[in-house]
């Protein structure tokens, strides 16, 4: 009994745990303002669970349950009025990224 408990246990925790992390190249953006409304804009959809930009490496993070659509990404970037160049899933975590650029 106390096998099969701890079996749902962490079946449940490991499927609550997943998380896609897409990673988007942005042509233009430059200065913190565009950031900032960039990041708001993903906030505010329902699946996102994490946003980080980086405007030295110039891309966007998003860290979602299911991923986000990319024509979705790509209008939330274009009515910022920035570009794409190339969206692709990270195969590591969103606080393996912030490692890799907060320095």
């Amino acid at each position: 009994m106390k096998k099969t408990i701890f079996l749902i246990a962490i079946i449940l925790f490991s499927v609550h745990s997943y998380a896609l992390t897409q990673k988007i190249e942005v042509l233009g953006m430059v200065c913190a303002f565009c950031a900032q409304g960039i990041e708001k804009s993903f906030r505010a959809a329902d699946n996102v669970d994490d946003v980080f930009v980086s405007l030295e490496n110039y891309f966007v993070a998003i860290e979602s349950k299911d991923g986000l659509d990319n024509k979705l990404i790509t209008k939330v970037i274009n009515d910022a009025g920035y570009d794409v160049r190339k969206i692709e899933i990270f195969p590591g975590t969103m606080s393996q990224i912030r490692i890799e650029n907060e320095k």
